[in-house]
């Protein structure tokens, strides 16, 4: 039986709105799945909650966790922002609004630049007030395309105006919750408030330290303004990190707040550490293969997983990896992360399925449920066939064929794009283990955002050179110092720090490559000169 604490057994039992504070390994998960099981015990059979995640990953924890042992969820959501916006508001709703037939569109990740032209201007994240003024949303929705970026204005739009659609949102759901809300955008923010509006007891958990997507348009202030929303909500506080030793809590709370107050640490007990490796961050990579065999050796780690190497840029993590002497996992794009259309998006589900990443076909289809309702010529049974054979196939040619064969049955007609990506993978071992299960005998090799939600009993952070990280830009005199992202900067080294439960090394080389691909002799970071931090580490 799962004990909780005092602050967890507050926000589990409060019944109304409310906003939850959640520190990294605070447990809100577990608090999210308690509330969640309580409230669908009372549900009618035909209702349910709105539970949103920021990854289909998450999303799929939680619903695993809130079935456990046979539990009925009854007529429940779990996915992400985009997938409840585009399959309960969109699909059901766009048409009686602006007409046409959604089951002729296409769904984009990325604009071409054809796509582009569309527009009076360039968008990173709609807002309502962007799709009422900009005709070219309405005209990209009627030549067949529906841009995921936009989908939650879009689906603003249809609520704020549409009567069955907020008939249908009260008729079917008794709750929202919504996690991660310190990176929500501003139309996703009204979202949340528009269906707080029509009566759903509303939800928001989030931490504003970890807010690290401003570069997409999300704004932590939209959960400090529900934070002092008292009146139509509560806030609860789970701030008791539970993951980490606590010279990283303090190390980390120092680093959000250097007022903050610390947890009790023997110096001898400190688990941070900040180490200067001579050379490049290939020749970091062979020393902390070094150190990893070493900690196997003497117990410190049971397992090469248990350690991830993190780092801010893509380029960092893969000089790293090349310099590695011992087996390794790199999470990097691959090249059909690039393109972000409908066929990218199935083709990297069908090879996490055929090396099994992805362990049933059902998880494909449950993903790829809007291309199915609109794929009128084919039988459930035929397309679950199809994918259990791809693990068959081993030859590149009968793989992609497969593939393609597999597209035309979703009725995704161009594949140009996706098939020469995948015809890179196949010939890439390096490319294909982003496709299989993680093995305990590879250290995990990652960007800091990539590493959001995850948890390693050792982490080694790289890249705190002074330009390297945080981002610096020529001022007026090459002297000035000028950070333009220092907040998100600070909030991406909060999350790196506290993915670590044992024990976190803070690297810096005495070289880096700047932005011409030159080697330089580096400087501390910024983040290694900050007061706050003395005594914190060894």
């Amino acid at each position: 039986m799962h004990q909780f604490t005092s602050q967890q057994i507050k926000a589990i039992e409060y019944d109304g709105s409310m906003i939850i504070s959640a520190c990294p390994g605070s447990g809100k998960t577990t608090v999210i799945k308690e509330k969640i099981r309580r409230i669908t015990c009372n549900l009618p059979a035909y209702k349910g909650v709105i539970a949103i995640t920021f990854t289909i990953k998450s999303s799929q924890e939680l619903k695993e966790r809130c079935k456990k042992d046979g539990h009925d969820t009854k007529q429940s959501f779990f996915g992400t922002i985009d997938s409840f916006c585009l399959n309960e508001i969109i699909v059901p709703f766009i048409s009686r609004h602006w007409g046409g037939d959604i089951s002729e569109c296409q769904i984009v990740k990325k604009l071409d630049e054809k796509q582009k032209g569309y527009f009076s201007e360039h968008y990173k994240s709609p807002t309502l007030s962007d799709i009422l003024k900009d005709d070219g949303f309405q005209n990209l929705y009627h030549d067949g395309f529906l841009w995921m970026s936009s989908f939650s204005a879009i689906a603003l739009l249809i609520l704020e105006e549409s009567l069955a659609a907020q008939r249908y949102i009260k008729a079917r759901y008794s709750h929202v919750f919504i996690d991660e809300y310190q990176d929500t955008s501003e139309s996703q923010h009204k979202l949340f408030l528009k269906i707080f509006e029509l009566g759903l007891i509303s939800v928001a958990v989030g931490d504003v330290d970890q807010s690290i997507y401003g570069f997409r348009g999300s704004k932590p202030e939209y959960l400090l303004e529900l934070s002092e929303d008292s009146e139509r909500f509560k806030s609860f506080a789970i701030d008791i990190n539970h993951r980490s030793h606590p010279s990283i809590i303090n190390y980390a709370a120092r680093l959000a707040d250097p007022d903050s107050k610390l947890l009790v640490c023997d110096e001898d007990d400190i688990r941070v550490y900040r180490r200067l490796l001579n050379g490049n961050l290939r020749d970091a990579g062979k020393v902390v293969s070094g150190w990893t065999s070493e900690w196997l050796k003497d117990g410190t780690i049971s397992k090469e997983s248990d350690v991830a190497l993190l780092g801010k840029k893509e380029g960092s993590i893969k000089e790293l990896a090349d310099g590695m002497l011992i087996k390794y996992r790199l999470y990097t794009e691959s090249p059909l992360d690039k393109i972000g259309n409908p066929c990218s998006d199935l083709y990297s589900d069908l090879m996490a399925y055929k090396f099994r990443l992805i362990d049933t076909i059902q998880e494909i289809i449950d993903k790829h449920y809007f291309y199915l309702l609109n794929s009128r010529n084919f039988k459930i049974s035929e397309l679950r066939k199809n994918i259990k054979e791809i693990r068959n196939f081993h030859s590149i040619e009968a793989v992609l064929d497969k593939f393609r064969k597999l597209a035309s049955m979703l009725s995704i007609i161009d594949t140009r794009r996706s098939d020469e990506a995948i015809l890179l993978i196949l010939n890439s071992k390096e490319l294909i283990n982003l496709y299989r299960p993680l093995n305990d005998n590879e250290v995990q090799i990652m960007t800091l955002h990539k590493s959001k939600g995850l948890e390693f009993k050792v982490v080694m952070h790289f890249d705190l050179e002074e330009w390297s990280f945080p981002h610096r830009i020529p001022g007026v005199n090459w002297d000035d110092i000028n950070y333009p992202s220092l907040d998100q900067d600070t909030n991406l080294h909060y999350v790196g720090i506290t993915r670590a439960i044992d024990c976190c090394i803070l690297i810096r080389t005495t070289l880096r490559r700047n932005s011409q691909g030159y080697y330089k002799n580096s400087q501390p970071s910024y983040f290694l000169g900050l007061k706050e931090l003395e005594g914190l580490y060894r």
